[in-house]
């Protein structure tokens, strides 16, 4: 980025293990160039948005080829940049913005894609110097290989937070849940079977995140993989279970509204649609769709 601005006060730091490049720019300089379909995130005075559109990642999985080379932060006046370096982009819509250790700063939370190894959940910490790497989970491991992050909160019942993202969304639809452990994001518990995204789709929500069963623990409510069903997870204890199901008339392209066990859905019929969840147990299957 070019920037008229003095270079005082500016910082730039090389982390070489993350693949980053940072640096630190004043309020005045020249407006960035945002990604053109992202989001503003806002959280205890933050905010956060995604820069620096380039055209590396042929992959379209947000419906086209243009993903973001870096992201930015704002606060009291002072902009804070990191900057990807060739190898990577961040394939996302937004910068999510969550407390992870509870010191009242929250952390970057985005989903970073490699191009010669797919997708990986990254978490930056914030702070007044700016933006610094803080951990990783390990890449899928394949070219054209995605993941969608569902939500951040206690899924656990510990007071613990952790990420709970779908890899591969449209093939295994892999639900996992992340804790972060020094640099490294590593799995609690998975489950398979469920999705989060429509492929080439803008809309990254397909996943809610509620206490369905009125344990003061959220769950993860979300499609069935064939989108036929909608079914909360619970990772309650660090186990993955169905907790509750319900299913739809036709596939689920969006889940519009979710209040406690009842959603309201869009189909691929057009319509919206009220279903509620229920008890695992009570659940009965409908026959397959021909």
């Amino acid at each position: 980025m070019s920037c008229r601005c003095r270079p005082i006060g500016r910082i730039v730091v090389v982390a070489l293990m993350f693949g980053a490049i940072l640096s630190l720019d004043s309020a005045r300089a020249e407006p960035l160039s945002r990604l053109p379909d992202g989001e503003v995130t806002t959280s205890a005075g933050w905010s956060a948005y995604l820069v620096d559109p380039v055209a590396r990642y042929d992959h379209g999985v947000l419906g086209d080829a243009i993903e973001a080379g870096g992201f930015a932060v704002e606060r009291n006046g002072a902009r804070h940049v990191l900057r990807l370096d060739t190898g990577a982009v961040f394939e996302d819509r937004r910068v999510r913005l969550a407390d992870l250790d509870g010191d009242g700063i929250p952390e970057a939370i985005l989903i970073k894609s490699y191009l010669d190894r797919g997708s990986a959940v990254a978490v930056y910490r914030l702070g007044p110097e700016g933006i610094s790497p803080l951990a990783e989970s390990v890449a899928i491991g394949q070219r054209h290989r995605w993941l969608n992050i569902a939500g951040v909160a206690d899924f656990t019942g510990t007071g613990e937070r952790m990420i709970a993202a779908v890899v591969t969304p449209h093939l295994a639809g892999s639900l996992r849940l992340y804790r972060r452990v020094g640099q490294t994001l590593e799995v609690v518990a998975k489950i398979d079977g469920y999705t989060n995204h429509i492929l080439g789709s803008r809309n990254i929500d397909l996943a809610r995140m509620e206490d369905i069963d009125g344990d003061g623990v959220s769950e993860i409510v979300l499609p069935t993989l064939d989108r036929r069903s909608l079914a909360a997870i619970s990772f309650e204890a660090g186990t993955a279970s169905v907790v509750a199901q319900a299913s739809a008339p036709a596939r689920i392209v969006a889940l519009v509204r979710l209040s406690g066990a009842a959603a309201i859905v869009r189909t691929e019929q057009g319509g919206q649609i009220k279903i509620g969840l229920r008890p695992r147990q009570e659940f009965q299957p409908q026959p397959a769709f021909r």
